[in-house]
């Protein structure tokens, strides 16, 4: 009980501190507004801060009812999002980096468009944050952002116009949409200028709607054109930072990862190339297998790629490297082998943060073997009577956390019992795929990756399909002279 307690106690405080966060920001919103102004403008400031101003008469009790009214309006944002992400996106909440990271670029957005008022109104790049986002956390966090930012950036500017108010909503929710799966820059091209388009032609048919002066109206229109434009230039430009800074994986980065001229790539070819046929092999069985189940095929693929080169500090111990015939581990014991073995996870991780790769390739890299036994190793030393200790001859974990790890650990597995087989046929091949999936499942390894029972069979009809491919018996040709 009194464990449980001290448990609970703990889960408060860290959602006492992430809510904190959430009003912190929040605050901050309510100070950018307070302080802002625009020429021509009466709003916050005008209302809540005209004391400073000894010419104007403003009584105290209307100074009062402004300033409650705007703090009233920001604690029911902020109650509202914090309700709905409680209640639907627990797992926002749950990590500390996003709201951290969430909260530091709406501030920063609001911040860019106070000091960029000056410029016509549509022109703001307002959505630079909605696109951040989207493109670092989740579609729908974006979504739910770009409603409180619309509302917060419409007190900054200080219109009261209903087609603004819907621009502000319609073109941010629509970058929010085009900008969740961008993968390179093209696509931030093509997106950027999609979603430009349609914000002028949405705003040119609100417009139409309430002006009758054309000529107002196709400048408005021109202006939200540059305004979307300029969010998605700014947000291209800020992205590495961002990524850098939070540790965040995009699809952008990943894709540069999977450059065959990316220096960690180039030293695996060079020092282990067998390792790297095999990381290759490897990435093209999780991609599939992984897309096909609905995960992050992008991010099995890189994962796989990078998952073996701690193999780079001792490439001649692992049998895809050995070029000559003498196996150095003939030359040392059981238990050193293992140990040799055992360590290319935990040197991964070294070499990964060395040359910085993403957090999540990292922990592809350490939970690709779990907590697996080296089996060879350990009946090697038990035949030759050594009283060993099983634990020694098993992997550190931990065993696989995610989708993607899983299907990483199984894909490497079953490629290289796959490539042990004398004489693969098809049916040797699938019943080999199907044997290493079942010990897997068997040993516990999955355990943490919520595959369930369908996926784990769609994975293997996955594998069977590409290594039956790839693995199956050539054709013997005889080359005769001529006579």
């Amino acid at each position: 009980m009194l464990k449980f307690f001290q448990r609970w106690q703990e889960r408060k405080r860290i959602y006492y501190y992430r809510f904190i966060l959430f009003f912190s920001f929040f605050g901050f919103s309510l100070l950018l507004i307070s302080l802002s102004k625009r020429k021509g403008t009466s709003i916050v400031w005008n209302k809540i801060f005209r004391f400073f101003n000894p010419d104007i008469k403003y009584s105290n009790f209307k100074i009062a009812g402004d300033l409650s009214a705007a703090v009233l309006l920001i604690l029911i944002l902020s109650l509202i999002m914090g309700v709905y992400f409680y209640l639907f996106e627990r797992k926002f909440i749950d990590n500390c980096r996003d709201m951290a990271a969430t909260s530091a670029i709406i501030a920063l957005n609001l911040l860019l468009i106070k000091f960029l008022l000056p410029i016509p109104t549509y022109a703001v790049p307002a959505f630079v944050g909605v696109i951040l986002i989207s493109l670092l956390i989740d579609v729908r966090v974006s979504i739910i952002f770009n409603i409180i930012l619309s509302v917060v950036t419409l007190l900054i500017v200080g219109m009261n116009s209903l087609s603004f108010a819907l621009h502000l909503f319609v073109t941010g929710s629509l970058c929010a949409i085009v900008s969740h799966n961008i993968q390179n820059r093209l696509q931030f091209i093509s997106h950027g200028f999609l979603a430009s388009l349609i914000s002028a032609l949405f705003v040119l048919s609100a417009e139409l709607v309430f002006k009758i002066n054309g000529a107002e109206v196709l400048i408005t229109s021109a202006n939200s054109f540059i305004g979307t434009s300029l969010s998605f230039i700014i947000a291209y430009g800020t992205l590495p930072v961002c990524e850098y800074l939070f540790d965040f994986t995009t699809p952008i980065r990943l894709m540069e990862l999977s450059n065959p001229n990316h220096p960690l790539l180039k030293r695996l070819l060079l020092e282990a190339p067998g390792t790297y046929h095999h990381s290759l092999i490897v990435g093209n069985l999780a991609e599939i297998a992984c897309e096909a189940v609905g995960g992050n095929y992008l991010l099995a693929r890189i994962g796989a790629y990078y998952h073996d080169i701690g193999k780079l500090k001792r490439p001649f111990y692992f049998k895809e490297n050995q070029i000559i015939e003498e196996d150095p581990h003939n030359k040392i014991t059981p238990t050193l082998s293992a140990l040799i073995i055992i360590s290319h996870t935990k040197d991964g991780v070294e070499i990964g943060k060395e040359y910085k790769l993403p957090r999540q390739v990292l922990d592809i890299i350490k939970q690709h073997h779990g907590t697996t036994k080296v089996a060879f190793f350990y009946g090697k030393a038990l035949s030759q009577n050594q009283q060993v200790s099983e634990e020694k001859f098993r992997y550190d974990g931990p065993i696989p956390q995610s989708k993607e790890a899983a299907i990483v650990m199984l894909a490497d597995s079953v490629e290289a019992a796959v490539r042990a087989l004398s004489s693969p046929t098809p049916q040797i091949i699938e019943a080999t795929i199907r044997n290493v999936i079942q010990e897997k499942l068997l040993d516990g390894q999955l355990n943490n990756s919520d595959l369930t029972f369908k996926e784990l069979e769609i994975i293997s009809e996955s594998f069977i399909k590409v290594l039956t491919g790839v693995f199956h018996k050539r054709v013997s040709y005889n080359i005769f002279e001529d006579s």
